[in-house]
């Protein structure tokens, strides 16, 4: 926003646009958010959501909105979960490199770790599987005690695959931080390319973004699961992409195809996590205010969201720990576009 800065009003700082090689639509008047509906969020986010730390928001390519709560420009937020979403982004660009399939076997990758599997079901899982959350392994979100021995172990991949599946492959919905790093470790195998590396070469890199850090399992691998911190701006950059059918400037960096497909909901999930039932691959699916609405979501209140026919994408973050879900500013940010 411009002329409707709250500067003086909110304690926050508003900055107005992004810098190069994002580049502002001509058309940013007559899709313009609506201000009023904007600083009445803004308003919301000072009074009751002390956890809120950045809200971001484009339409057609045009920057409108660039709040900080905590930190600035600078800030690397970490983004918790939205990097299983990211990890879908490397799939989907692994795919249509020719070096994995979704239909793979993820064991087959995996040679060194089959020792660790006492369930044979585990030679059934796929990479669709572990991209859906239906690979059957046991979720940390409903197994506290296996959440907290699967942290403390000294290897994550070996501790996953020793467990029993809980679900047969391809069955029901069962979400895995075990199976979304499993997954990052495939990729990897499958690229021949550490996840990082690739990660920054096929896609950070190439979008702009050139600060980052990423958490790591005891092992040393970066974790497929989460960790991955971003600035506020990065995180709107990778939803722009998924906006634009994983185009950036003049690259398809993502196939349109995979976007496409990722964007689906093919499995329902857990409601109560974030209400948003439909799961696709990695990426959860809902309607707001009428309009298809795509999810990037961690927890502490990491969301990115992209309304593909609005034109839209919205950005927040959160400070990482438990308080009120602050999912209704984003949606307010959506209502003041439409």
């Amino acid at each position: 926003m411009a002329s409707d800065q709250p500067r003086g009003k909110l304690e926050m700082d508003v900055v107005d646009q992004m810098p190069d090689p994002w580049t502002p639509s001509s058309s940013t008047s007559r899709h313009a958010l609506r201000p009023k509906l904007i600083l009445a969020a803004l308003a919301r986010v000072q009074r009751d959501l002390p956890h809120m730390t950045s809200l971001l928001a484009s339409r057609w390519g045009d920057v409108q909105l660039e709040a900080y709560f905590q930190g600035d420009t600078d800030t690397l937020r970490d983004t918790q979960s939205v990097t299983k979403s990211v990890l879908s982004l490397l799939v989907g660009i692994a795919q249509g490199e020719g070096r994995l399939q979704p239909d793979d076997l993820a064991l087959s990758y995996l040679p060194d770790l089959r020792s660790a599997v006492t369930d044979p079901r585990w030679y059934d899982v796929t990479v669709r599987h572990l991209l859906t959350m239906t690979s059957g392994a046991r979720s940390e979100l409903t197994d506290p005690e296996y959440d907290e021995a699967w942290m403390a172990s000294t290897d994550p991949l070996r501790y996953t695959l020793r467990q029993p599946l809980v679900a047969t492959p391809g069955g029901i919905f069962h979400y895995s931080n075990g199976g979304a790093h499993l997954l990052g470790e495939v990729l990897a195998r499958a690229t021949g390319e550490p996840l990082e590396r690739y990660a920054r070469t096929r896609l950070l890199g190439p979008l702009g973004v050139s600060r980052l850090e990423w958490s790591r399992d005891v092992q040393g691998r970066v974790d497929g699961y989460g960790g991955l911190s971003l600035t506020s701006r990065d995180l709107l950059r990778l939803g722009q992409l998924v906006l634009r059918g994983g185009r950036w400037e003049d690259q398809q960096l993502v196939p349109d195809g995979w976007i496409t497909r990722a964007t689906q909901g093919v499995v329902d999930a857990y409601t109560w996590m974030e209400g948003i039932p439909p799961y696709g691959l990695m990426w959860w699916v809902t309607e707001e205010a009428g309009h298809t609405v795509w999810y990037a979501t961690g927890y502490g209140g990491q969301y990115l969201a992209v309304v593909p026919d609005a034109e839209l994408v919205v950005a927040a973050t959160g400070v990482v720990g438990d308080h009120p879900s602050h999912r209704h500013i984003v949606t307010s940010v959506i209502e003041a576009a439409l």
